[in-house]
């Protein structure tokens, strides 16, 4: 699929076009420059054409610190790679010295370069102050929009249709023609535990930036893999801190945000737990959110690179101690920096994948429950014994046993990690599956 670079200084807009163009808000948008900080891929359909637009990094003119000048790096490495560029000025406010320098790096793509006035509410004054000022760049014809409005977005995609076919890029899409979209993995941790790093090592790129500052990914970054005829996307996410260290309505807050609902929409969820530091209330805490949402787990201790094996067997032991509530976990130790561990981390994702979609015989199950109420018979009141009539599997991702019971309150919770605990042993050990039980009364 043809590839879109929106490229420009901070704080231009480029964010803000990107979420219009592919629709909803994929990106966080802020009123600070430098909040992007992640490439961010994104699809956008029109006129049954297809191309795949990426939201970059802003080109600071003097980066700050290391995070600015790395930002500003990657996103130069990334523009030869592009199919076409959409470079984003201010329409509002004018060309800055920055903006012509970017204009002598982005003359050798002018070619294949659109140039794009964003921020034109005002057309009269666009016209009469700014776009003499364009002109002057020696590129095209630059089109007015406002991508917060949506002024002349048809006009820009029009454009970016007929300029990629010039170009020869083949960009017809039917929708039937679309492949299935396999699994989706969330790459879930606290702050600073290597999540870019596994994630960069993962797809083979640098798509997440990776710093020794804690917070830096700030959006979800995704990146689709086929691997073994399966595509697999991989979302890097923010690292969730504990709430009150967040600020309400802040960048951090959308970051963090939206790492969560990341966790909400995948099948599976990579929890990265730093080998150095070991297991924290705060890890504790998002397994029990991927538990609770009913998500396929695998516990990664990253950066073992740092630690011996006196480290990685105590660590197996807190494991056990502090994250018993995911016991069905498989636990890997990696390294993102050698690239250890990696190839078996793949191997898991298959196998959690095809274990969230696993389907208990109905016979099977009723057998062994039947077998289990045997040996260990619900304690029930005193009044009243508690009876297990039927069980059935009604749904998957995870598996959901229904139980037509006489009365759901007669049932402990123990019991049912009981009955979950003899599955597991008895039928299928469903590594890195919660397994979910309901109770049904039969009238």
């Amino acid at each position: 699929m043809a590839t879109v670079l929106i490229v420009g200084r901070p704080n231009v807009g480029k964010s803000t076009l990107f979420n219009r163009l592919v629709g909803g808000r994929r990106v966080i948008v802020d009123d600070l420059p430098g909040v992007t900080r992640d490439f961010v891929f994104g699809r956008v359909e029109w006129q049954q054409k297809a191309f795949e637009a990426v939201d970059t990094c802003g080109l600071f003119d003097n980066p700050k610190d290391i995070v600015e000048e790395k930002m500003k790096e990657v996103t130069l490495d990334i523009i030869d790679d592009g199919d076409l560029i959409l470079w984003v000025v201010d329409g509002r406010n004018g060309l800055t010295a920055a903006d012509h320098d970017l204009a002598n790096l982005l003359r050798k793509y002018k070619k294949k370069l659109i140039l794009v006035a964003n921020k034109v509410e005002n057309e009269a004054s666009f016209e009469t102050n700014v776009k003499p000022d364009l002109y002057s760049l020696g590129f095209a014809e630059p089109i007015p929009i406002s991508a917060d409005h949506g002024l002349n977005i048809d006009i820009l995609l029009d454009s970016i249709i007929q300029k990629l076919e010039e170009l020869g890029h083949h960009i017809d899409y039917t929708p039937e023609a679309e492949d299935n979209e396999g699994l989706k993995v969330a790459i879930i941790g606290k702050p600073n535990s290597g999540k870019s790093s596994l994630f960069n090592a993962i797809v083979g790129s640098q798509r997440s930036l990776v710093t020794d500052f804690p917070g830096t990914t700030r959006d979800a970054v995704d990146e689709t893999l086929i691997i073994d005829d399966t595509p697999i996307t991989f979302v890097d996410t923010a690292g969730i801190r504990k709430k009150t260290s967040v600020s309400v309505k802040n960048v951090e807050y959308y970051s963090v945000m939206r790492a969560i609902d990341t966790l909400e929409r995948s099948d599976i969820v990579v929890l990265v737990i730093d080998a150095t530091q070991g297991i924290s209330n705060q890890d504790q805490r998002i397994a029990g959110l991927a538990e609770k949402n009913g998500k396929g787990i695998i516990t990664v201790f990253n950066k073992v690179d740092l630690i011996d094996d006196r480290k990685m067997n105590s660590l197996l032991k807190a494991f056990e101690l502090e994250l018993y509530f995911i016991d069905y976990s498989p636990v890997l130790f990696t390294s993102a920096l050698t690239g250890f561990g990696i190839d078996e981390l793949i191997d898991k994702i298959f196998l959690v994948g095809e274990k969230i979609d696993y389907r208990i015989p109905t016979g099977l199950l009723n057998n062994l429950i039947g077998r289990f109420v045997s040996s260990t018979p619900p304690v029930g009141t005193k009044v009243k014994k508690a009876k297990i009539y039927y069980a059935t599997q009604i749904n998957t991702r995870p598996p959901l046993i229904m139980l037509n019971v006489n009365n759901p309150k007669l049932f402990t919770q123990s019991y049912l990690r009981g009955l979950r605990r003899a599955i597991r042993e008895n039928i299928d050990p469903l590594e890195g599956t919660p397994i979910f039980i309901k109770l049904r009364r039969k009238r």
